[in-house]
Formats: C-alpha cells, structure tokens, sequence
C-alpha cells in the first residue's frame, strides 16, 4: 500500500511538473514563432506598399551639398551629413525597421497578370532565379492562398497598379533560430524534468519511510491482537460447549456462540487483509475451473437464501478455466454473495453472472438495495464502512468483507466497481 501511494505521489509530481515546463515551452515557443511571421508580415507590408521595393528615402534623410566660402564641396562633412539617419529614426516606419533593413532583406517579387507569370524583381536575392521563382509563384497560384510559408519564404499576394505581384522574404535566420530555440528549449526541459524526476523518487523516499514505520507497526499490531483474541474466543466457545453440555442448550448460551463466530470470522478477515497487505501477490496461484467455484459457493448460500426469502438467479458461463489463488477467489465470491444476502431487498432477486471476457473474466451481481445513493458506491471498499441504514445487530456485518474482496481482486491484478442506478439496484463488477 505505501508502494503504490509513492508511486501516486511521484506520477502526481511529475504530471505536475510536466504540465508545467509543457505550459512554459508552449508560450516560449508560440510567442516566438509569432514574432517571426508578425515581423515577415511587416516587412511584406511595406514592400507590397511599394511595388515590391523599399522606399530608401524613408530610412536616410539627404541634405544639400555643403560647399566652403571658396566654393569647394566640403566631401567629408557631406558624406556624413548624407549618411546620418534622420531626426525620427525609421522615417515613417518608427521603430519596426533599422535603416540597415533594405540590406539585410533577402526578397523577390513575380508579377502576375491574367494568371500569367509576367515578370520577375530577383535584385536583391542571389539564392533564387527565375526558374525557382517561377516554381514558387505557380504553386501559390495553384494553390489559391494569399498569405503564408513556401520552403524558408513568407509570402503575400498582393494587388497595385502592375496587377497581382507575389512577395517572398527569406525567413531562412528567423527559421533557424525558432528552430533552434524549440530544440533548447525541449532539451533543457527534458534535463530538468529527469532532474526533478531523480529529486523526487529521492525525497519521497525519506518523506514516507515515517508513515511506512507507522504502517507496517499497525499491520503488526492487528495481526498479533488478532492471534491473541483468538485464544480467549476458544475458550469462550470451549466453556459455552460444556455449560450446555451440563446445564443444556439456551438462548444465552446459543447468542454467546454466534458471538463467538462472528468475532471469529472477523478475526480470521482481519489476519487475512493484514496477510495481503504484506504480500499482495497470491500465495498459490494454479489453473482451477472458476465456473466450478462459483457454483460450489452459490450452493452453499442456497438453504440460507430459502431462509431469508431470497432468491439467486445464476447464469454461470461453464469450463471457465483460471490461473490464480482458488481459495482467495472462492472466498471473494463467498464475500460477494453474502453481502447481498444480508443487505438485499427480499422481494428481488440476486442475479449473478460469471463470463469470459476475451482473456478476462467478468463477474457480476446486482441486487436491489435500501438507503442506496445513485451513482459510484466506491466507499463501500473502505475498511469498517457501512451505510448508516444497515448499522444493526442484525445484519452482522462487519464492514470489513469488502475491503477485503477489493484486496483479493487487486491482487490478481483486476478491478472491482459498485455502482447503484436510479432504480436502487446495486451492481457489483469484477474483472480478473
């Protein structure tokens, strides 16, 4: 039990921090790939603005020759005045582009009329001719988009005075450094994840060996109160046996046996879930007909339910052969059918049904119930749980028979459920 409940906290931990670094490179990522296509879009903007062209007189503001009082053109002081970027640095263009944009932008056009390649602008890109501009533009015509990527191109369709003209922009450094940033930032989350899985399988380690020690002290403790009430409840039993044998049989001495067993069969389930708790796995596991079982514990209940009023109905699917612990699984259906003959409405009957399931086998009993809730009965496999309404003497129950069923059926690595419909019928699943 408090294997599995690290394993929880750990999976817990590490879903958290997975969720997290995931949350971390997603918006990393996203909010860089959309800098990238924002910033391709400006720029195409602007050269759709201009026929495919930057407007150079927007980045650098000319002045008049400067010219000394002889007449000379002063060159040096011209050359700077004419190369000093403007008061408003950009021109119109404010802080989206550098005067150095125009020649650090790697783009081309194709001219397009009447959905005919025209003409081409390849002036400012040395990695593209007419041939592959041609390739691109026909693909986008084809392909009827207006805006996006083609290979390492933002493109955009636009139309002026010449027609449509298809702008592309190379992208090529701005792919690459996404690239890069999302193979870092994968990289690096990976390390801090396997980090944070190391930290965690160690602290958890040390975080529940204190609650392990109060375990395993309690586990020890049922079992040895349980060895040890067994002897005085021998005795009671022996002592009754001789009092009736010389004084004869009473209502006293028959209420102090029942007693007896009752806390016997408690004992004996308590030792047996502190056993499972120990060791899940089943102390003898071999091939037996399960169908065999299933009919060997239902006849045992069969005089009882005659009894009581109550009828099982039993669709036992035969020759069900199954690997496992045949007394543990004879006494989960021992505990199952039990359980219905004390809480069960009489009036309905007990319908049990065991199939095979593919490589699985299904078991299932429903009853009708009182006091029962419609949805998931999930509580009723807690340790010493009954439902207030069936807190009497006279159903003898212990509330321990489930909990005890849902270990068996772990231990055989399947599932149990308990589920109650609308109507109040109580159905109880088991899947090994």
């Amino acid at each position: 039990m408090i294997k599995n409940l690290r394993k929880r906290f750990i999976f817990a931990a590490m879903a958290s921090t997975f969720g997290v670094l995931l949350v971390i490179m997603s918006i990393l990522n996203v909010a860089n790939y959309y800098r990238m296509v924002s910033r391709a879009d400006e720029t195409l903007t602007e050269l759709g603005d201009n026929n495919g062209r930057f407007d150079s007189g927007d980045f650098v503001k000319k002045k008049p020759d400067i010219t000394t009082d002889d007449g000379l053109v002063n060159d040096i002081k011209a050359k700077d005045d004419m190369t000093q970027p403007p008061d408003n640095p950009g021109g119109k263009y404010g802080d989206r582009f550098s005067p150095e944009t125009p020649f650090q932008t790697r783009y081309f056009s194709v001219v397009v009329e009447n959905g005919e390649i025209t003409s081409y602008n390849l002036d400012n890109i040395a990695a593209v001719d007419e041939e592959e501009a041609n390739t691109y533009a026909s693909e986008i015509l084809k392909d009827g988009s207006n805006l996006g990527f083609t290979d390492i191109y933002r493109y955009k369709l636009v139309i002026n005075d010449d027609g449509e003209r298809i702008i592309f922009v190379d992208c090529r450094q701005e792919l690459e450094a996404f690239r890069n940033t999302l193979i870092y930032s994968v990289g690096v989350s990976l390390i801090g994840f396997l980090v944070v899985f190391m930290l965690v399988l160690f602290w958890s380690k040390k975080i529940f060996k204190p609650v392990a020690e109060s375990y395993e002290k309690q586990k020890r403790f049922i079992t040895d109160a349980s060895h040890e009430i067994k002897t005085p409840l021998t005795i009671i039993d022996a002592n009754t046996e001789v009092i009736e044998m010389v004084s004869g049989e009473s209502e006293w001495t028959r209420n102090t046996r029942d007693q007896v067993k009752r806390l016997t069969a408690l004992t004996n389930q308590m030792v047996a879930l502190s056993r499972l708790d120990e060791n899940p796995e089943p102390r003898e596991k071999a091939e037996f007909n399960l169908s065999d079982v299933a009919y060997e514990v239902i006849d045992h209940f069969t005089s009882l339910s005659e009894v009581k009023g109550k009828k099982i109905n039993a669709d036992i699917q035969n020759g069900i052969i199954y690997t496992g612990d045949e007394n543990s699984i004879r006494q989960l259906i021992s505990i199952l059918v039990d359980n219905a003959m004390k809480y069960a409405v009489s009036s309905e009957a007990i319908d049990i049904t065991l199939k095979r399931d593919g490589r699985k086998v299904r078991f299932t009993l429903r009853n009708l119930a009182e006091g029962m809730e419609e949805g998931d009965q999930r509580m009723l496999f807690e340790r010493f749980y009954r439902p207030d309404s069936s807190r009497n003497s006279e159903t003898g129950g212990s509330g321990i028979g489930l909990s005890l069923a849902k270990s068996i059926v772990e231990s055989h690595k399947g599932k149990i459920t308990a589920k109650c419909d609308r109507d109040g019928y109580i159905t109880f699943q088991i899947v090994i």
